[in-house]
C-alpha cells in the first residue's frame, strides 16, 4: 500500500508536469510555424538606395579570431559598409593584427582603448567607442569570434528596410557542434526562452526583450535615440538590456534564428558554456530571484519526471509494475517525448543530430546546477566574473 501511496502521487506529479510541457509544445510548434525568416539570397534590396553599413567588432585578447571574423565582413557581398575594429585593452597580439588588416582594405578603422572608465563593461565601452567613429546610416555590433556568411547583411538589411525594422538581432550557430553545443547548451536555451519566446519578444505590445551580441543590427537614429550604449553602460547582458530599452521607448524589434548565417566558436569545455549561461541568467533575468528560482524548479520538476520515468521503466520491465506504476511510467513516457522531441527539432535546424536530443536529462540535470548556482551568487552578492571582470 505505502509503494502505491507513493506511485499515485508521482502519477499525479507527472500528470502536473505532463500538462505544463505540452502547453509550452503548443506554444513552441505555434512559434516555429510563423516566426519570421530572412528572405532568399536572390532577392534584390529595395531600389531607394542601400544605406551605408558601419559593423562595429569589440574585441579582448582575440589574436585566435579576429582575423577570421573581419575577413567574413569584408568577403560580404553588402556594399556601402566600414569596418571598425575595437581593440579593448589587449595583452596579446590583436592590435597588431588588426592594425595589419587596415594596411589591406581602407574600409577598415582600428580603435584602441587603453583604459576602462569607473562604471563601464569592457564590451559595452568599446562598441560605445566603436559606434562614436561609425559613419554608418545602419550599426552593426558583432563579436570577434562571430563568422557572417557572404550573404548575410544583404538579406538582413533588406528584412530591416522592407519590414520597418528599428533592430534586428540574428541568434548564431556554431561553426562546430558536438556535445556540449546539442546536450547542454540546448538546453541552457530552453530556460531563457521559457521567460522570453521569440514570439513574445517579437511583438511589439509586449515588454519582453532578447538579442544575441553576435549580431545587433540598429538604426542609427534609433540607437540615439534610446541613449546609446552609455544607457547600458554597467549592465552584465548589455545585449537584452538594449532590445528592452528599445521595445520600452516604442521602436520595433526582431529576433530571429540565423542558423548558417552567423555562426560563432563552439565552447572549449564544460565549464564555459556553464559560465556563459550563468552570466545570462543573472543579467537577462534582472538578477529576480523568484525568476531564477522559477527556472530552477523547472528543471527540478524535469529531473524528477525523469528519474520516475526510470524507476516506472524497471518496475514495469521487470513485471513488478501496479497500475499506478504502469500509469506512471506511461504518463513519463509521454512527458519525456514531449520535452525531447522539441529539443531534437531545434538542435536538427542548427544542423546539429537530432540523436542528441535524446542526452535530455544530461543537459536539464546540468542546466539545473547553473541555475541554482546562479541563485547562490544572487542571494550573496557573489556576483559573476566574466572574461576577468567581476559584475555585480
Amino acid at each position: 500500500m505505502p509503494n502505491d501511496l507513493l506511485a499515485w502521487a508521482g502519477l499525479l506529479f507527472a500528470i502536473v508536469v505532463l500538462i505544463e510541457v505540452l502547453r509550452l509544445d503548443m506554444l513552441f510548434w505555434g512559434a516555429l510555424k510563423h516566426e519570421p525568416k530572412l528572405a532568399g539570397p536572390t532577392e534584390q534590396i529595395p531600389a531607394d538606395g542601400a544605406p551605408l553599413v558601419s559593423v562595429v567588432i569589440p574585441a579582448k585578447d582575440e589574436e585566435a579570431h579576429i582575423e577570421q571574423s573581419a575577413r567574413s565582413i569584408l568577403a560580404s557581398r553588402y556594399e556601402p559598409l566600414e569596418l571598425i575594429l575595437v581593440n579593448d585593452r589587449s595583452q596579446d597580439r590583436t592590435l597588431a593584427i588588426m592594425e595589419r588588416l587596415a594596411c589591406e582594405d581602407q574600409r577598415i578603422k582600428v580603435v584602441s582603448v587603453e583604459a576602462l572608465p569607473e562604471g563601464w563593461t569592457g564590451k559595452t565601452h568599446a562598441m560605445f567607442q566603436g559606434a562614436v567613429r561609425a559613419s554608418g546610416e545602419i550599426l552593426l555590433f558583432t563579436d570577434a569570434d562571430a563568422v557572417l556568411s557572404p550573404d548575410t547583411l544583404p538579406r538582413a538589411i533588406r528584412f530591416l528596410k522592407t519590414h520597418s525594422v528599428d533592430m534586428m538581432s540574428l541568434l548564431p550557430g556554431f561553426t562546430d557542434r558536438g556535445f556540449i553545443e546539442d546536450a547542454v547548451h540546448t538546453h541552457l536555451s530552453f530556460g531563457i526562452s521559457f521567460f522570453y519566446p521569440l514570439h513574445q519578444v517579437n511583438d511589439q505590445s509586449n515588454p519582453a526583450g532578447l538579442a544575441s551580441g553576435c549580431f545587433i543590427m540598429i538604426r542609427r537614429d534609433a540607437y540615439e535615440e534610446i541613449g546609446t550604449w552609455a544607457r547600458m553602460k554597467n549592465e552584465v547582458t548589455e545585449d537584452v538590456a538594449l532590445s528592452k530599452v528599445l521595445k520600452a521607448g516604442g521602436r520595433k524589434l526582431l529576433v530571429l534564428r540565423a542558423g548558417e548565417m552567423v555562426r560563432t566558436k563552439p565552447f572549449d569545455r564544460l565549464g564555459d558554456v556553464c559560465r556563459f549561461w550563468q552570466r545570462t541568467y543573472y543579467g537577462a533575468l534582472e538578477k529576480s530571484i523568484p525568476k531564477v528560482l522559477r527556472l530552477f524548479a523547472n528543471y527540478v520538476a524535469l529531473l524528477v519526471m525523469s528519474a520516475l520515468f526510470v524507476v516506472s521503466g524497471m518496475a514495469w520491465l521487470t513485471g513488478a509494475a501496479t497500475l499506478p506504476v504502469g500509469l506512471l511510467f506511461v504518463v513519463t513516457v509521454l512527458a519525456m517525448a514531449a520535452v525531447i522531441i522539441p529539443a531534437a527539432v531545434i538542435i536538427q535546424q542548427e544542423r546539429g543530430h537530432w540523436a542528441y536530443g535524446l542526452t535530455m536529462p544530461v543537459g536539464v540535470l546540468i542546466a539545473a546546477w547553473v541555475a541554482v548556482s546562479t541563485l547562490i551568487r544572487i542571494l550573496s552578492n557573489e556576483g559573476i566574473r566574466w572574461r576577468g571582470s567581476l559584475y555585480k
